[in-house]
């Protein structure tokens, strides 16, 4: 596989076969002076790559504007040409000499690249040459300066994308055995924003018995929000269904990502499940306003990288055997380490006024009394149903509940609108004052009381946002109010 040293190699030769070449033109048709510019379009330059001579007045630049050289008017030329010194230009226009010239004709050789002057060789002599006579060495010149630079350029371009892939190996080896499940998702999300880019990168996971948005790459807006609701008809939910990967441009924002709730669907999205002995772990969409970024390399490695981490998360599996629910608790909640991930990534995102985030615990305010009314059995059922009933989907809204402790329960509360999260709280409320049943037809009475934080884009201090949120319900609990927001 080329590297660093070899591709210098590789620039040395072809530079050595572009001097060779010119000296060997130049003997070829007796010039007592010759060179080869690149003509630089984007510096508005001609850049010297070589040069030959049998005289010692030559002194050339490397770099000459378009409009200090007389070559400016043959920039785009597409043919050989002959120029006479006194009539196609003047002899001060050959800067290169000095104490005089005796140079008469100038033969202007181009070369064409995907229809484009890219070079100009300049074979400068006393005497008139004979295109047709010398047509046998211009045109081997020419098949050989396009066999050489194609041959460069397919070598660099070999490397570039051998680098691509060397790289790519490298970022694999990140993936080590020993990493818990949510590191090994953080570390895929990463690495997939860095292929993306200006895209972005969203992983939905099965939780409070829904499929849910709960990590997300990219502080743009354009990335579909934490907290949305995987809905039926989504790309998201397709990936699902079929068990592949599904790829999708979106024409007057269809197909939706995630949920008919998103907004900015447009460019192109992969949707990418993650699989672990056939059962259906997670699911990530990777979108981009850019659908020409989705090259079947990119898309390859995009592929790869969740496959490397379904192995490894496999192989943890293994490791702990009999356990099955690798992101959520057994009441269905997400666990700490993933919440605290998401809330980590609301932190860092980009300051929108069409997206505000909350971070906020819920506890039992009469939890004595329902502990020694219920069997240890009938209490796990409760909270079971607690997690479901808090869950922000239910109402409509975005969110996710995740695990704090026994009978308090994280959440994060995303929305567009200020009132939502006031209003999301009065109707959980609401649906709890009337008693549920267990499913030993015994009624549970629930108190539930909130404490809660706005998140600030830009407050990246995850533990105090944490820390904040249990003053807020220890205020709630203690002053006998229903919800305290800090």
């Amino acid at each position: 596989m080329l590297n660093t040293k070899r591709e210098e190699k590789a620039l040395l030769e072809f530079k050595s076969l572009m001097d060779d070449l010119l000296m060997l033109l130049g003997r070829a048709t007796g010039v007592q002076t010759g060179y080869l510019c690149w003509v630089n379009r984007s510096r508005r330059q001609f850049v010297l790559e070589t040069t030959y001579t049998t005289v010692s007045n030559v002194m050339f630049q490397d770099r000459v504007l378009f409009d200090k050289s007389f070559l400016n008017r043959y920039k785009n030329l597409d043919k050989i040409v002959q120029l006479e010194v006194g009539r196609d230009l003047s002899v001060d226009e050959l800067e290169h000499y000095y104490n005089g010239s005796s140079v008469r004709y100038l033969l202007v050789i181009p070369f064409r690249n995907n229809d484009e002057t890219v070079a100009l060789t300049v074979l400068e002599s006393q005497e008139k040459l004979s295109i047709t006579e010398q047509q046998t060495s211009l045109a081997a010149y020419n098949r050989a300066h396009i066999n050489v630079l194609n041959t460069y350029l397919e070598l660099t371009g070999l490397y570039e994308d051998q680098k691509v892939w060397t790289e790519f190996d490298e970022v694999l080896e990140k993936f080590k055995a020993d990493m818990g499940a949510t590191e090994v998702l953080e570390l895929m999300l990463f690495e997939m924003q860095r292929l993306i880019a200006a895209g972005g990168v969203v992983v939905a996971l099965r939780g409070m018995d829904t499929w849910v948005t709960v990590l997300r790459s990219g502080s743009n807006l354009a990335t579909p929000s934490i907290g949305l609701l995987v809905e039926e008809r989504s790309l998201a939910h397709d990936a699902l269904s079929k068990g592949e990967p599904v790829f999708s441009m979106h024409f007057n924002h269809n197909p939706k990502r995630i949920s008919s709730s998103e907004f900015n669907t447009e460019g192109a999205s992969f949707a990418i499940p993650l699989l672990i002995a056939g059962r259906r772990y997670a699911v990530i969409v990777v979108n981009s306003k850019n659908p020409l970024i989705f090259t079947e390399s990119i898309k390859h490695q995009l592929r790869t990288l969740v496959k490397v981490a379904s192995l490894t998360i496999e192989n943890l599996l293994l490791r702990t055997s009999g356990l099955t629910e690798l992101f959520v608790s057994e009441y269905g909640s997400f666990i700490s380490e993933l919440w605290e991930a998401s809330l980590n990534h609301i932190a860092n995102r980009e300051d929108h006024a069409q997206e505000n985030a909350w971070f906020g615990l819920a506890g039992i305010e009469n939890l004595s009394e329902i502990r020694s009314r219920h069997r240890l059995e009938d209490l796990k059922k409760m909270q079971r149903y607690l997690v479901k009933a808090l869950n922000p989907a239910r109402t409509g809204y975005k969110g996710l509940i995740g695990f704090h402790s026994d009978y308090v329960y994280s959440y994060i509360f995303v929305s567009r609108s200020e009132n939502h999260h006031q209003e999301w709280i009065d109707k959980t409320i609401f649906d709890l004052k009337n008693s549920f049943k267990l499913d030993n037809g015994q009624p549970v009475h629930v108190d539930i009381k909130f404490g809660s934080v706005k998140v600030i884009p830009g407050k990246t201090d995850v533990q105090q946002i944490i820390i904040d949120a249990k003053k807020a319900l220890g205020f709630a609990m203690k002053d006998n109010v229903t919800v305290v927001n800090l």
